[in-house]
């Protein structure tokens, strides 16, 4: 189906060589209290990370709301991070459960970390993707079931298995391809009602 053309850009620099080495260094800093480090590790993922909440929203405010509530859990917990977890994991955890509970009212008293100079992302685009189709279908997966939505998500963007994605969603991997392949149901009978066919290979 669509999995094969959603694609998530990873910052270059996010991708150069022992990425996970700078990381988990920037970590160490964090956990120090060294604002320019979690500074860096934001530059490193915001754009991923930004993109993923992009699509589970469907629109650019929601999606900035999102990850900014994010990245404010991720400063305020990242001393506690475990090293025998996958940070990237444990980023999309968070992504999902801000995205998840955006609609819930803001505590009294709650405050963000200021980036404003941060607040245009550019969601990633396929240069080659028929626009009106890519905004069909972004419009379709926002409307799909919460937690159907961030499975297909991060299976089709992100390329995660269902063991990983159980990790981040804290579910079984059977109730993950479940949620999955339910979600890729509903798209191929929302498509076509919209005349639109789709061809592919059970995953």
């Amino acid at each position: 189906m669509y999995a094969g053309n959603i694609n998530i850009a990873i910052p270059a620099e996010a991708m150069a060589a022992s990425p996970h080495s700078m990381d988990s260094v920037l970590i160490d800093r964090c956990a120090e209290g060294d604002i320019l480090a979690f500074r860096e590790l934001y530059d490193r993922w915001k754009s991923p990370l930004f993109s993923l909440a992009y699509r589970f929203h469907g629109n650019r405010e929601d999606a900035e709301d999102s990850l900014q509530d994010a990245f404010v859990h991720m400063y305020r917990s990242i001393g506690s991070f475990r090293r025998d977890a996958k940070f990237e994991t444990w980023m999309y955890r968070i992504v999902m459960n801000a995205c998840i509970s955006a609609k819930r009212p803001r505590r009294a008293g709650e405050r963000g970390v200021d980036f404003t100079d941060e607040a245009r992302h550019p969601a990633a685009e396929d240069p080659g993707a028929d626009v009106a189709m890519q905004g069909i279908l972004e419009e379709e997966i926002s409307g799909l079931p919460e937690l159907q939505r961030a499975v297909f998500l991060l299976y089709a963007s992100q390329n995660m298995t269902h063991p990983e994605i159980a990790d981040v969603m804290h579910i079984g991997v059977g109730t993950s391809k479940s949620y999955y392949h339910r979600a890729r149901t509903s798209l191929k009978q929302r498509l076509a009602q919209r005349g639109i066919h789709t061809s592919e290979t059970e995953q």
